[in-house]
């Protein structure tokens, strides 16, 4: 015996239904979704550092900003995510980090490398990046001056990445050593040329001072060659990631800032057989930059007073085929790493 037919539900639609019908052309309704539970709110907060977050976080500590120490907080989440990514950290990296800051940036190495080592000169950010990381097995973090001196590495951050390389082989393994920081801009400049003198970087991913950065990748004859320039490009190959402009950070800085990465190339490196020597040798030359390369080397020899040092140079500008007038702005690393190779043999 067949079953009566069922009637259609009320609203469907059908004849007979006391709904109206659908309009042509328009859409059925969207089926609703599920609520997504709220994230933990330590969480969230702790994966934003914004200028409104830093502003409460210091209002609730009394925490005022010290700018003699170049505290500028990165807080362009993009930007932060940017820096990360250019790092590309592995599982086996030991990273170096200096300025913790709040521990933004420290928080998510942390999730990335095998170990961190994290400096940070102010005692109460210290305290702050501490409470932060209390979870964070993997960091070490430093508290004082990242540099024992302007041409010297504080003991204690060099102590703390022995520890860390220990416990890597410990467990069989091998990765890197990365810089990756936002850098003061009042240690940028030692922080990098004393690493590659005594602790050579893998890779450094930083930000920095626009105009710095453009110095460490700057080409021969161009205005911002200097120093810096041979010492970083003698052994690293770099880029500029991205220019970042004031409001990325809070407090805002007066001038641009830039993401650089740097890249160590061994073999270069391995071709400057006295890395102490070469390095004072370049500073010692730009410190006379605008100078004929001539004159500063006569005195760096004895002075135009001894007819041996007169000579010694002759000599040297007869090998090189240098021209009387050439400046030191004009020769390239390569360049430099020769000459005072040659230089110094020549005593």
């Amino acid at each position: 015996m067949k079953r009566p037919a069922a009637k259609p539900p009320r609203g469907s639609g059908r004849p007979g239904s006391s709904a109206k019908p659908a309009r042509p052309g328009r859409r059925p309704p969207r089926p609703s979704r599920p609520r997504t539970p709220p994230a933990d709110p330590a969480a969230a907060q702790a994966a934003r550092q914004t200028t409104a977050y830093l502003k409460k976080l210091f209002s609730d500590v009394g925490f005022s900003i010290d700018a003699r120490r170049g505290q500028n907080f990165l807080v362009d989440l993009n930007l932060l995510d940017l820096l990360e990514r250019t790092a590309g950290i592995e599982p086996d990296d030991i990273v170096l980090e200096v300025g913790s800051g709040t521990a933004a940036l420290t928080e998510r190495l942390s999730r990335a490398a095998f170990r961190v080592v994290t400096a940070e000169i102010d005692p109460r950010l210290a305290t702050l990046a501490r409470d932060r990381l209390i979870d964070c097995e993997n960091v070490e973090l430093v508290e004082g001056d990242v540099l024992a001196g302007k041409h010297q590495l504080d003991p204690a951050v060099l102590a703390a990445l022995d520890a860390a390389v220990a416990a890597r082989q410990a467990e069989g393994r091998t990765g890197r050593f990365l810089l990756v920081a936002n850098l003061p801009y009042c240690v940028a400049t030692p922080v990098i040329s004393n690493l590659l003198l005594v602790r050579p970087f893998d890779a450094a991913t930083v930000t920095v001072q626009r105009e710095m950065a453009e110095r460490m990748i700057a080409t021969p004859g161009s205005g911002s060659y200097n120093a810096l320039s041979v010492w970083v490009g003698a052994q690293c190959r770099g880029e500029i990631v991205r220019v970042l402009p004031p409001s990325a950070f809070w407090p805002r800085p007066k001038i641009d800032s830039a993401i650089v990465r740097l890249d160590l190339e061994p073999k270069r490196r391995q071709a400057i057989a006295d890395l102490p020597g070469f390095h004072a040798f370049v500073r010692d030359i730009f410190c006379h930059r605008r100078k004929l390369l001539r004159g500063v080397l006569i005195r760096l020899a004895g002075g135009k007073q001894q007819p041996a040092a007169v000579e010694r140079v002759a000599r040297l500008y007869q090998t090189f085929g240098f021209d009387r007038s050439i400046r030191a702005e004009e020769l390239a690393p390569e360049t430099f790493v020769a000459l005072q190779q040659a230089f110094a043999a020549s005593e």
